[in-house]
């Protein structure tokens, strides 16, 4: 059986702050990365244009709304192609990238589903000093996106790429395997791991660092819809909720205790032709 390919999808908005490494770090990994811009209005789409220049392998691409990331991706349905699932703030470790593709190249992981890595979800990263403070999965939930499109026939329907929506498996499948490697490796040892700086700023226009982590597409839409119901009580609960913080996101990510890990390989310079 031949190797498999893989795609990367990068979905950001104003992620200038990140968004270099976290598409430098996967170059190597990626046959192809996808990069779609949802209407940033800081320096990211700049960025990106400057990198796209630089790397054939990057597509960049602007959209309107984030269901048309998971558009893009589609046609790799029943394809011999693993999708990495990457946000403008996650960092993965390209030294251990390296180690992870030639596992998925070989075939080790040909009849799993998705696989879970490593994660550090960052309340601060300070590149000087080569060091970043979070909570680490486990016990925090992995939000690492490795998904196995040769097992699929379809995914569709996502209200953004590789979240929920309508899939079908092939042989009528239903709940096909999932690997996860962060129950199994520590921090230092995973091949599969990621800075998420979900409790960091992240883009320049941030006037204070964000501590909350932001909105998902799914929420904003709740306020939204709420709002064009004219349930205004509802509107205002969920709008409150937003800017007091997402809950959701502390109760995901902030379990455990508070670490700190030495971290210069995520931000060393990579030179790809």
């Amino acid at each position: 059986m031949n190797a498999p390919d893989i795609i990367g999808i990068v979905l950001v908005r104003d992620e200038d702050i990140f968004i270099g490494p976290a598409v430098r770090n996967i170059l190597d990994f990626c046959d192809r990365i996808i990069v779609a811009d949802n209407h940033s209005r800081d320096d990211t789409f700049g960025i990106l244009t400057e990198l796209a220049e630089k790397n054939r392998k990057i597509e960049l691409t602007r959209i309107s709304h984030p269901e048309e990331s998971h558009r893009l991706i589609e046609r790799y349905a029943g394809t011999n192609t693993w999708v990495f699932g990457v946000d403008g703030d996650e960092i993965y470790d390209p030294e251990g990238l390296a180690e992870m593709k030639m596992r998925l190249k070989r075939g080790e992981f040909r009849d799993i589903w998705c696989i879970y890595g490593n994660v550090l979800n960052c309340v601060s990263i300070d590149r000087a000093s080569g060091r970043a403070r979070g909570y680490l999965a486990p016990p925090s939930r992995s939000m690492t996106k490795l998904y196995n499109f040769s097992l699929l026939e379809s995914w569709t329907d996502c209200p953004e790429r590789l979240h929920s929506g309508t899939l079908h498996f092939k042989n009528g499948v239903t709940d096909p395997p999932r690997h996860r490697l962060h129950e199994t490796f520590s921090w230092e040892r995973s091949c599969f791991r990621c800075l998420h700086a979900v409790f960091v700023q992240r883009s320049s226009l941030d006037t204070e660092r964000k501590t909350s982590g932001r909105l998902n597409p799914a929420e904003i839409r709740s306020i939204r819809s709420a709002f064009a119901r004219k349930s205004y009580v509802t509107f205002l609960a969920r709008h409150l909720r937003s800017r007091l913080g997402s809950g959701w996101k502390h109760k995901k990510y902030r379990r455990g205790p508070l670490v700190q890990k030495p971290v210069n390989s995520f931000f060393q310079q990579r030179v790809t032709p």
